[in-house]
């Protein structure tokens, strides 16, 4: 490893204390995977499941759609959900009807 120093302000300092503190890691640890996942260049793969889950959270895609781009079955998607703190969208009844009559 190689010793960096920057400069942070107050409020950046004490956020990313208060963070490190929090999940059990060292300010240092914190601003490395910080950098980490801020520069790294991610496989076009990978981008694409990001923004799938993404457009499911915002609740632009269906759990179906959202199977299909990662590559799973609907109950392995809903696995991948639960394992990744993501909550399952459910759709109302009035959707689901509409959904149904657009098929």
């Amino acid at each position: 490893m190689k010793r960096t120093n920057i400069l942070l302000t107050e409020s950046q300092h004490k956020a990313i204390k208060a963070y490190a503190k929090r999940e059990g890691k060292t300010l240092g640890r914190m601003v490395r995977e910080a950098l980490d996942h801020a520069y790294r260049k991610k496989d076009p793969l990978e981008q694409r499941k990001e923004t799938a889950v993404a457009a499911y959270r915002e609740g632009f895609i269906s759990l179906g759609k959202l199977a299909e781009v990662l590559g799973l079955d609907p109950v392995s998607a809903r696995i991948y959900l639960k394992e990744s703190g993501i909550p399952l969208l459910v759709q109302s009844l009035a959707e689901a009807q509409s959904d149904a009559e657009n098929i």
